[in-house]
């Protein structure tokens, strides 16, 4: 059976109350908290955010309103600009300073409500999910009538590779060992969780736009700061992957892939070779199929992914963006579309 994710699921919505718990032992790389019941939620980037993205907005009109938190080296309040009192705005300013998991709490007419959860994820899990899927997210981002990305929007896409990193920490966490991915252990270990994913993503040779001769690095650099895109279609890309990268670092996201620890994008030849293999069922992967045993000896055998309902590569190339590689049995298929 397949390796499966430990870290206990952020379950949150924007408008009801409920139960958020990690305990202090997740091995995918998410930052701890205590219990806690959460009235909403909210995703910020240190490299910055669409227009009105830093606005927690009340849906009420209280006689008196103020916020408070303790996670004052994560993030500061302030007012909305043009507003004198949160009263007034019924909203709150939250500027990031550093990622991490905070709290703020609102306090309605003297009275603490349910805090809201603040995430702000490492700002490399954005920008690989740019750099590897841009023109993906973007198509499959939920737009509103502004144009803009809605808070709930959520990429099939994205969420999976995501989830490869998280999953890539896992297993070098179980397994204490940083090279199984080739990621350097002492930028590994400099300042967790947030280094495991910089360690992880920027590891060498393990993903496309990471590359300086790669033709997505671009791409891959200028999502480090909101500013330096220019592109709209980029724009919704990275305010998707905002959300994204949140709910895969708070570990609101469940794995789609069920274990996945890479991925890559299938050639013409390979697909044919996947879905014959897929259709008889082989025991082992076909030789040129675009992944092997040999890649991935510690993990051996290891089946090839087709997750259902991931973005093609383009809207006029109906091959898979992206297959995906996991850990399987010796009686397992190599090839499988059952997550």
């Amino acid at each position: 059976m397949f390796r499966k994710i430990l870290g206990l699921l952020f379950l949150v919505t924007l408008t009801t109350a409920c139960s958020v718990d990690q305990d202090g032992t997740s091995p995918s790389g998410s930052v701890t908290q205590q219990t806690k019941d959460v009235s909403g939620k909210i995703a910020l980037a240190v490299g910055g955010n669409g227009e009105g993205r830093d606005i927690y907005q009340m849906g009420e009109s209280p006689r008196l309103l103020n916020f408070t938190t303790t996670d004052t080296d994560l993030f500061t309040l302030a007012l909305p600009e043009g507003y004198s009192s949160y009263t007034e705005s019924r909203s709150v300013r939250i500027t990031p300073n550093s990622p991490g998991i905070g709290y703020i709490t609102p306090i309605v007419d003297s009275r603490e409500r349910q805090p809201v959860l603040v995430t702000i994820p490492p700002q490399k899990l954005i920008q690989i999910l740019v750099g590897e899927a841009r023109g993906q997210i973007k198509r499959e981002a939920t737009l509103d009538e502004n144009e803009a990305v809605k808070p709930e929007s959520v990429s099939r896409t994205g969420d999976a590779l995501g989830a490869v990193i998280r999953n890539r920490i896992e297993l070098i966490n179980e397994s204490e060992n940083p090279a199984l991915f080739k990621a350097d252990a002492t930028r590994y270990q400099a300042d967790p969780p947030f280094s495991y994913y910089e360690a992880v993503i920027e590891a060498e040779g393990q993903f496309a736009s990471v590359d300086p001769e790669n033709i997505n690095n671009k791409k891959y650099q200028e999502a480090a700061d909101r500013t330096a895109i220019r592109d709209d279609d980029d724009l919704t890309a990275y305010d998707q992957a905002v959300l994204t990268a949140a709910d895969i670092f708070n570990d609101a996201t469940k794995d789609p892939t069920e274990g996945a620890f890479a991925f890559y994008t299938p050639t013409v030849e390979q697909q044919v070779l996947l879905l014959e293999a897929l259709e008889t069922g082989v025991l082992t992967l076909p030789k040129d199929c675009g992944a092997s045993d040999e890649q991935f000896p510690e993990l051996a055998p290891v089946q090839v992914l087709l997750l259902k309902d991931i973005a093609s590569i383009t809207s006029r190339d109906p091959r898979p963006s992206f297959v995906f590689v996991r850990e399987r049995s010796d009686t397992e298929p190599a090839v499988t579309d059952i997550p």
